[in-house]
């Protein structure tokens, strides 16, 4: 199973997408492939952040069809979660690394559930060592 990152998520409601990402995601098992609460939260708020224009509503669409097939596979972040996250964030800061609350808590959510998390930024998560990384960008 997978948790995807929100870099990768987004991907294909980008105007021109990376092909090797949107190849990756149609090679994947449709089931295997989560998102999180997290997730959607950062690109609710991205779009939302946006001024009035069709681009704003034309992305607004594009997430709910996204959001839609995922429907099923939304991860929450809980109280489990919410251990993990506490851990990591305490581990990484020992080692004098800072990183993002949502970053953290995206971490937390696929360390709970044992899933494999896909994303660009793989140095973000490198320190977390229960994390399984994937990068479609150099797939």
């Amino acid at each position: 199973m997978i948790l995807l990152d929100t870099n990768i998520l987004s991907e294909p409601m980008r105007p021109s997408p990376n092909k090797r990402v949107i190849s990756w995601l149609d090679q994947q098992i449709v089931t295997d492939l989560f998102i999180c609460a997290i997730t959607k939260a950062e690109i609710e708020l991205g779009i939302a952040l946006l001024p009035e224009s069709k681009r704003k509503h034309s992305l607004f669409s594009a997430a709910q069809e996204v959001f839609s097939n995922f429907s099923d596979r939304c991860l929450a972040f809980g109280a489990t979660e919410a251990s993990i996250y506490a851990e990591l964030i305490a581990d990484t800061r020992k080692k004098g690394i800072t990183m993002s609350v949502e970053d953290a808590q995206i971490a937390s959510v696929a360390v709970s559930n044992g899933f494999s998390l896909a994303t660009r930024n793989i140095k973000d998560f490198l320190e977390i060592t229960a994390l399984s990384l994937i990068n479609p960008f150099d797939v």
